[in-house]
């Protein structure tokens, strides 16, 4: 135990490192062999990412992807006067204050330790090792997705030799790709279809570890990226054929702790008992410039049809000294001390829907393709949709993303991008902001302190 604690410390040691060449140094190898040499010890190395991945602002909260993508799109507005989230919602990013970039390498480069003492050890439980490979190489491939949707071509690394590691280059966007898909097929397989507490070994019924349907969900996101229909449909029947496991429940039952929706969450450490998004956006005095600064784009509002359930159960309504501001209320403070909504929807049913019914209209199967989407408008208290041909069905499917979607780890923010839409959705934005939008920032700068420690990084182009 007395290994572990050091490797523990020497694990946290590192949170507040932005710095490819501060990670993976020889002090986490130093206790590697003894790390690895127990079950126990190695589920705890498996937690401690996950924790990172909670505490570290990349997962909720206000520097958090959601928000920062919302605030980044036409998700969120800010208080005029707050500094803290300006240059986020003003589009105006330098290299001396690039998110994500050191918190997604973080989390892969532990990834890369953790499946190199893996596969060195003689001592784990085999059905131990390979859970924990599988999880390792679904969080992996889960960092170079944002990775490479943020900031485009990025150094690929699978190892965690320092010296590799901080004089790689750029990789092409395809090949990351190409690792993303290979993890995340190995993670198919490794992975069990039960869900699993932290010691890797004991089923539970929380989804707080991904399962192997959570790295099919992830893979049909990844094949519909590329253009991939064949493939993103077939993963997304995966997923959705588990139908006693997941289920589209009614707008109010999505979110709660026992959603039949969510295929893979995050547990929310903060003080208040719930998600930190919820504590930053969920206004019941109206907006503060200090605490709770953001509120959604009135905009959003018009894109839902009347009678949406979702947009009354969704987003919540404030009005202070006679100024009404609308909230996202997908998680809820606490009630009576106890939280309805402990965890952060990483993965859920709704959004493979989408996926497959997007991969089915660009295969003409219009009729599935409408099947798909209809699950979600009926849940909603919708109509069916009266989409029949290729580009209404599309136009549908992309509204339909935007009002379930919304505010959700950057969804609008990528659709955008990859709907060939950005530049003119945040020109006009930035119009009604007073800013100035320019296509290269659809990419965020990579972090200065980088560029300067590898010779062989090059600056995205803009910045």
């Amino acid at each position: 135990m007395r290994l572990l604690f050091l490797y523990c410390l020497l694990f946290y040691a590192c949170l507040s490192c932005r710095k490819l060449i501060q990670v993976g140094d020889s002090s986490d190898k130093m206790v590697g062999g003894e790390v690895y040499s127990t079950n126990e010890n190695a589920a705890a190395v498996m937690a401690g990412i996950y924790s990172y991945m909670n505490t570290s602002g990349l997962s909720a909260g206000g520097r958090g992807i959601s928000i920062f993508c919302g605030l980044y799109c036409d998700e969120l507005e800010l208080m005029e006067g707050n500094q803290e989230y300006l240059r986020c919602y003003e589009n105006t990013l330098t290299a001396d204050d690039s998110p994500f970039w050191g918190q997604l390498y973080y989390c892969v480069q532990h990834c890369n330790l953790l499946l190199e003492g893996l596969n060195a050890s003689h001592t784990l439980d085999p059905a131990v090792k390979t859970q924990l490979a599988g999880e390792a190489k679904f969080i992996r491939a889960f960092c170079y997705f944002y990775l490479v949707n943020f900031f485009g071509d990025v150094p690929l690394l699978t190892t965690s030799d320092i010296k590799t590691n901080t004089t790689a280059a750029r990789s092409d966007t395809g090949k990351v790709y190409q690792q993303i898909v290979t993890d995340l097929l190995d993670a198919e397989n490794k992975l069990k279809t039960a869900y699993m507490a932290g010691d890797a070994r004991t089923e539970i019924s929380e989804r707080l570890r991904p399962n192997k349907w959570a790295a099919c969900a992830l893979l049909a996101r990844v094949y519909l990226y590329r253009g991939n229909w064949v493939a993103a449909e077939e993963q997304a029947n995966k997923v959705i054929a588990q139908n006693g496991l997941y289920k589209s429940g009614a707008p109010q039952d999505v979110f709660i702790a026992d959603s039949k929706e969510l295929i893979w969450g995050l547990e929310t450490i903060d003080a208040t008992g719930v998600n930190e998004d919820a504590v930053l956006m969920f206004l019941e005095h109206g907006p503060d410039l200090e605490s709770q600064p953001l509120f959604l784009n009135k905009q959003l509002l018009n894109v839902f049809e009347q009678n949406d359930q979702r947009l009354t159960k969704w987003i919540g309504q404030d009005t202070t000294q006679d100024s009404t501001y609308y909230y996202p209320m997908k998680y809820r403070l606490a009630e009576n001390g106890i939280s309805t909504t402990p965890y952060l929807a990483v993965l859920r049913l709704s959004e493979v829907l989408l996926i497959r019914a997007e991969a089915k209209t660009y295969m003409n199967d219009f009729a599935g393709a409408r099947a798909d989407l209809n699950v979600l408008r009926l849940r909603a208290g919708l109509g069916y949709s009266a989409a029949m041909n290729r580009l209404a069905l599309l136009t549908a499917i992309e509204r339909e993303r935007q009002v379930e979607l919304f505010t959700e780890w950057g969804h609008r923010w990528l659709d955008l991008k990859r709907y060939g839409k950005a530049d003119i959705v945040m020109s006009a934005l930035s119009n009604k902001k007073g800013t100035m939008w320019r296509s290269y920032k659809m990419l965020f700068p990579i972090p200065h302190g980088d560029i300067l420690l590898n010779r062989n990084l090059v600056q995205n182009i803009g910045y």
